[in-house]
């Protein structure tokens, strides 16, 4: 009877043996896809990071919801709103933009129109490419807020958070990053983490970091039925 501890590896079924080695060998990890931001999703997402920050989203309806004309397909989802911390409040325009085409000064001054057009008092932009230059000194002086939607393994390997290439379970698809000016008038990309909620309130109250107290907004009245 013949040894089989003895024997070669696979040699007493060397053709399970084979079949084993051939899927062993071509065996290519998964690659999971991230979801595609939906009007629905991309709401989630900014609700979800916007009070992970610290501030309270409230009264929230959809303003404007329409596909972007470009040759690549693209959303511009807008969020009418009340946005709060503590006694600090605010009528807000949330803007959700989903395009590959960097944002330019093009996009943050239709956004200044929106947010006028929705008697909003302040507007958030939070979009999933790059920002231009010229995008952060058109918000320079307004109200507005600006946050870049970016995947959570880029954020889990720019972030610190841990080995970078090996993810855990708990790592949400997309993330949220403040855009903030550097000294040379670009853009630098900020994670927006728990309890962060002055890297937005730095961006809408801009009188805030010459150590102004922030002004508190009365409470909407409710519209008269017509």
């Amino acid at each position: 009877m013949p040894d089989d501890i003895r024997a070669p590896f696979g040699s007493r079924n060397p053709r399970a043996w084979g079949l084993a080695a051939h899927r062993f060998l071509s065996y290519r990890p998964r690659v999971l896809e991230r979801p595609e931001l939906t009007a629905d999703s991309f709401e989630i997402l900014v609700v979800r990071e916007l009070r992970k920050a610290g501030l309270e989203v409230a009264e929230l309806s959809i303003h404007r919801r329409t596909t972007l004309s470009e040759s690549e397909p693209g959303l511009l989802l807008e969020l009418k709103g009340v946005l709060s911390r503590g006694p600090w409040r605010r009528r807000i325009l949330i803007a959700c933009r989903r395009q590959q085409r960097p944002i330019g000064h093009g996009e943050v001054e239709s956004l200044e129109a929106h947010v006028s057009e929705a008697a909003a008092e302040a507007g958030v932009l939070f979009a999933t490419p790059p920002f231009e230059s010229d995008a952060l000194r058109a918000a320079a002086d307004g109200s507005l807020a600006l946050l870049r939607v970016t995947d959570g393994r880029t954020a889990f390997d720019t972030g610190g958070w841990g080995t970078p290439g090996h993810y855990p379970a708990w790592l949400p698809a997309y993330c949220a990053q403040v855009v903030i000016r550097d000294p040379r008038g670009q853009a630098h990309y900020q994670l927006l983490e728990a309890g962060q909620a002055d890297l937005i309130l730095n961006q809408l109250e801009p009188a805030r970091g010459a150590g102004s107290s922030p002004r508190v907004a009365p409470p909407e009245e409710p519209e008269e039925d017509r």
